[in-house]
């Protein structure tokens, strides 16, 4: 039964600084008469000087002689007021270690999720297109009968329409900056890209090299004769002729990432789930029918279960939009709660040979144990629905 997933996540939307104060003065308060350094610490808090209370609280929580863990509530309450999320869910997290009243504890799992989900949309760049007018928007539908050329350090982009070529310049190194942070830690790319835009689906199919009949851009890393070739492929229009914002926003940074995955990883084995979570994570936006699809699913009985997901493979994709929602629940779920060494060292791992479970409980510093995967399954599935009610709630709100 998941009562602790299926807990009111309305109150993560709505609690304000107020209550997250109380709360953190109920804590204070909860082994008896608080010591002079919480008074002070509580005293800061209450008075908006949140870097002080942050300041005086870890003193007190991290004293080597004697230290105070209720003091985690009023760090993590400091720093959720400054904005400093994921630091407040790591203080909440050691709070809530030395909890031991319930209603105390669902408070702050909800603060640990409210922070969680708050980072992340802090984190999650806004599309492109969403910075354009109509007016532009309309423009960049034009097909001229030159071929214009911009480069970047890392670009060189090709379009019949000289504002396309220089906005997908731009957002391309955008793009790949945000990619590189993630899957290499923010190491820099050594190398150029060709990026060629074809005026509509018809002739994207004519030219561009293994182009899925499908898809409206397509990435290729090939190598011959000591020469290695780097390009994606991208449509201009949709069939309705106009410009294709998805290609802009979606398409240019999946297949992007694609790419970056493809030469990290070389001729080592990588599971798909994790390629097209990577993937779709480093799109503009979130996609909210993934994340609405994933949280049904894993509800009920057209789940691919979590070990399942870890060995599919292209040609065994029964459930390909299931597949897709869930491998970037899972994904996702994963970033928001490792850190990006931690991240990085899980993609060290399995290019290294070991299965998704073993890089996993390596790169979290965990013994190898049976119980490990059926564990991490269920907290999945629980942030999974979460999620979808998460968006639900906010549907509704929106009513």
């Amino acid at each position: 039964m998941r009562r602790s997933s299926r807990y009111n996540l309305v109150c993560a939307l709505v609690v304000g600084g107020a209550a997250v104060a109380a709360f953190a003065i109920g804590a204070a308060f909860s082994s008896g008469v608080p010591t002079a350094g919480i008074q002070q610490a509580l005293s800061s808090l209450e008075k908006g000087q949140y870097e002080e209370a942050e300041r005086k609280g870890l003193a007190l929580a991290t004293d080597p002689v004697n230290a105070t863990p209720r003091a985690w509530a009023i760090v993590a309450a400091a720093r959720q007021r400054r904005g400093k999320r994921a630091l407040a869910a790591r203080a909440y997290r050691l709070f809530l270690a030395s909890c031991d009243c319930l209603a105390t504890q669902q408070f702050t799992l909800s603060q640990i999720r409210a922070c969680l989900q708050a980072d992340q949309k802090a984190k999650t760049p806004r599309p492109p297109s969403k910075r354009l007018g109509k007016e532009a928007i309309r423009k960049l539908a034009e097909v001229h009968d030159t071929v214009y050329t911009e480069s970047t350090e890392h670009f060189v982009v090709r379009a019949r329409n000289p504002a396309l070529a220089k906005l997908l310049a731009a957002e391309s190194e955008v793009a790949l900056d945000r990619i590189c942070r993630v899957i290499l830690a923010g190491q820099a790319y050594p190398h150029s890209v060709r990026i060629d835009v074809w005026p509509d689906h018809d002739h994207y199919l004519a030219h561009a090299a293994d182009a899925p009949e499908w898809a409206g851009g397509s990435f290729r890393l090939a190598s011959a004769k000591g020469v290695t070739t780097r390009q994606i492929d991208l449509t201009q229009r949709d069939k309705e002729g106009r410009f294709a914002t998805i290609m802009l926003d979606r398409v240019l940074p999946h297949e992007m990432c694609h790419l970056v995955v493809k030469e990290y990883f070389g001729d080592a084995a990588f599971p798909l789930f994790l390629s097209e979570g990577l993937a779709m994570m480093a799109e503009s936006g979130v996609e909210n029918g993934r994340v609405a699809l994933a949280g049904k699913t894993v509800a009920g009985k057209a789940k691919i279960a979590l070990d399942d997901l870890f060995v599919r493979r292209r040609y065994d994709v029964e459930k390909p939009a299931v597949f897709y929602a869930e491998s970037y629940s899972f994904v996702e779920f994963l970033h928001t709660r490792m850190t990006d060494q931690q991240l990085r060292a899980l993609l060290e791992h399995v290019k290294g040979g070991c299965t998704v479970t073993d890089a996993l409980q390596r790169s979290l510093y965990l013994p190898a144990d049976e119980s490990f995967l059926p564990a991490l399954a269920s907290a999945w599935e629980d942030h999974a629905i979460e999620q979808a009610q998460y968006l639900s709630a906010l549907a509704a709100g929106g009513k």
